[in-house]
């Protein structure tokens, strides 16, 4: 009876250790910033998915996932950036608030990654997508980035029709336009930068002329609906993971917008002709099964926008994506450590 019960108690204590060494910490900042742009709403984002059980959705899917979540994000705008707002950048909106916000996720994202192995971000607007992949870059510069959503986001300060910089984040991050920000000081806040070989887009279909002259100058990448509509999301999946580089860890921004707004519609730029949610959710799982995902941004949820069955249904669909990422698997779970295993009998 004594060796029974030790045998059973050794088992025990062998999963629980077994558990415990493949947990995977993950920390979460929100960050309602909403200036990029000029719909208020963005800001209300963070909290909303909290309340919608975003911590319980995600440790449903994956028992072994440790949450930290560190509350949102908190900046102040100093004066040197208001003078670089009025000398150079006074024709982008709220340029010193966007440098703000940025600088502080930069090091937010820092310590995230000190203490966990994967970080997750929600915006807020697309213009907090520099801070998040700039932070991550200065803790691991062997990165990729996957950037799916509706617009390209890589405007230049002289070719923004519109001043909003939610439309510009991805030209910060470039190695290729650092230059064009010269006066932002970017080489003293975020000195590794991003070389063009390692971005790649899917889901666009509202790109600029200027951003599709940047685009194809440069030979990034991109993937937009039309060839999504053709090859189909497997080949899509398959054409992102040979252009990027095989050691590297991968970061992930996703703008809601990326999904087709029936059922994405609270968003500030929704666009029609978008990904379906069940493409949404293959495309983030391939990238998981990489095992490579350190990173991701979720952005540009509104909740003053339509009805409330349609924030619903953003969430909702959100939500479907960060379960999906962070562990959820539609065809079933693979770890039991939880489950009476024993309920079959003993293996013969």
């Amino acid at each position: 009876m004594w060796c029974t019960r030790q045998l059973a108690s050794a088992r025990f204590l062998g999963r629980c250790f077994s558990a415990a060494s493949e947990q995977t910490r993950l920390g979460i900042i929100g960050v309602p910033f909403a200036k990029g742009q000029s719909k208020q709403g963005v800001e209300l984002a963070p909290d909303l998915l909290r309340q919608s059980n975003l911590r319980q959705v995600l440790q449903s899917s994956d028992e072994r996932l440790l949450i930290t979540d560190y509350g949102n994000l908190h900046y102040a705008v100093d004066e040197t950036l208001l003078q670089q707002q009025r000398q150079h950048y006074y024709h982008i909106r709220n340029y010193a608030d966007f440098m703000a916000c940025n600088l502080a996720l930069i090091g937010q994202v820092q310590v995230m990654l000190q203490q966990n192995a994967q970080f997750l971000t929600i915006g807020g607007d697309h213009a907090i997508g520099f801070g998040s992949v700039a932070g991550h870059l200065q803790h691991t510069p062997n990165l990729s980035l996957v950037w799916i959503d509706a617009h390209a986001d890589i405007n230049l300060h002289s070719t923004s029709q519109s001043g909003n910089i939610h439309g510009m984040p991805v030209s910060f991050l470039l190695q290729q336009l650092r230059a064009t920000w010269q006066h932002a000081a970017l080489d003293q806040v975020a000195p590794n930068c991003l070389p063009k070989d390692q971005l790649v887009y899917i889901g666009l279909r509202d790109i600029d002329p200027y951003e599709a002259f940047i685009l194809n100058k440069f030979g990034i990448r991109y993937y937009a609906m039309d060839s999504i509509d053709r090859m189909g999301v497997p080949k899509i999946i398959e054409m992102t993971l040979d252009a990027m580089d095989p050691h590297n860890k991968i970061h992930v921004s996703f703008d809601i917008d990326a999904l087709d707004s029936n059922v994405a519609p609270s968003t500030g730029t929704a666009v029609r002709g978008g990904l379906t949610l069940r493409e949404g959710i293959s495309i983030v799982e391939a990238l998981r099964d990489t095992k490579r995902v350190q990173g991701m941004d979720l952005v540009e949820i509104n909740p003053k926008l339509g009805t409330d069955r349609d924030v619903r249904t953003t969430v909702d669909s959100a939500l479907e994506i960060l379960k999906s990422m962070f562990g959820y698997r539609r065809s079933g779970a693979r770890h039991y450590s939880n489950l009476d295993t024993g309920i079959l009998g003993h293996e013969q």
